[in-house]
C-alpha cells in the first residue's frame, strides 16, 4: 500500500516522529489516514514516558506550544494536560487495554 504524505507543522512532525520511535516504527511508513493511531500498540510504561517527554517538550519550547496548544502560556500543568489530550486522541493503543486473560 502506498504511503500517503501529509504536510504537518514542524513541531507536530517532531512529536509524531518521537511517538513512532517509541514503538520502533518508521514515521515515513505511516499512512496518516483515518484512525492511523489504532494500527500499533504500546505499553502503559511507554505511554507514560511519552507523556513526560511531550510535557517537557511543550514546556521548554514556545514555538511548539504555539503550534500545538490553543493556550500557549508556559505552564507545566497545562502542558501536561495537553500531552494527555494528545495521547487520548492520537496515542497508540495501550496493549493492556486489549489483553483479555484466558479462562483457567
Amino acid at each position: 500500500m502506498a504511503t500517503v504524505k501529509y504536510k504537518f507543522g514542524k513541531h507536530l512532525t517532531i512529536i509524531l516522529k518521537e511517538m513512532c520511535s517509541r514503538v520502533r516504527i518508521d514515521y515515513n511508513q505511516i499512512n496518516f489516514r483515518d484512525n492511523w493511531y489504532l494500527e500499533h500498540v504500546w505499553s502503559k510504561e511507554q505511554e507514560e514516558d511519552f507523556t513526560k517527554w511531550l510535557t517537557e517538550y511543550l514546556f521548554k519550547n514556545t514555538q511548539a506550544r504555539k503550534e500545538i496548544m490553543s493556550n500557549s502560556y508556559k505552564n507545566k500543568n497545562t502542558c501536561k494536560q495537553t500531552a494527555k489530550e494528545f495521547i487520548w486522541n492520537y496515542g497508540w493503543k495501550e496493549e493492556s487495554f486489549f489483553y483479555t486473560p484466558q479462562d483457567t
